[in-house]
């Protein structure tokens, strides 16, 4: 059952986050919860956790994370998603150029009493930079 229990509260955060809540989101993490493959620059535990998500949030006002798969296994919860933003603030140094970014990832959970408590993050941050133009798009010279 906690890992149907677990599944739902990975959604309902979601749905929070969605509504811009925040505060709500961050209730899935417990305050000294391990991130890994977030930026290095992060503060440890939901500090650093907070940061990320504020300053996604300037750099993208209106970005999205679609979840597409849900897999779970005992207190692990893994999705599969999908990341869209215009990017119109400033984000880890860089001026807002306008354009919209599109990039996947992965975020993995682990849970302990129905929080996550050490969480892990791929997320293809080549294509993310290179659509800001952060980084040149190598060319396919076939």
């Amino acid at each position: 059952m906690p890992r149907l229990q677990n599944i739902e509260a990975l959604q309902q955060a979601s749905l929070q986050f969605k509504a811009r809540d925040l505060d709500g989101h961050l209730k899935l993490y417990s305050n000294s919860v391990l991130h890994h493959g977030f930026s290095s620059r992060l503060r440890p535990g939901l500090p650093g956790l907070k940061d990320h998500y504020t300053a996604l949030l300037a750099g993208f006002p209106d970005m999205r994370v679609e979840i597409e798969d849900i897999i779970a296994d005992g207190e692990k919860v893994m999705h599969r998603f999908m990341f869209f933003g215009t990017h119109k603030g400033e984000f880890q140094g860089i001026a807002p150029t306008g354009k919209l970014v599109r990039a996947a990832g992965v975020h993995i959970h682990l849970f302990k009493d129905g929080v996550v408590i050490e969480a892990w993050q791929v997320l293809d941050t080549y294509a993310f930079l290179s659509e800001i133009g952060a980084v040149s798009k190598v060319r396919d010279t076939r």
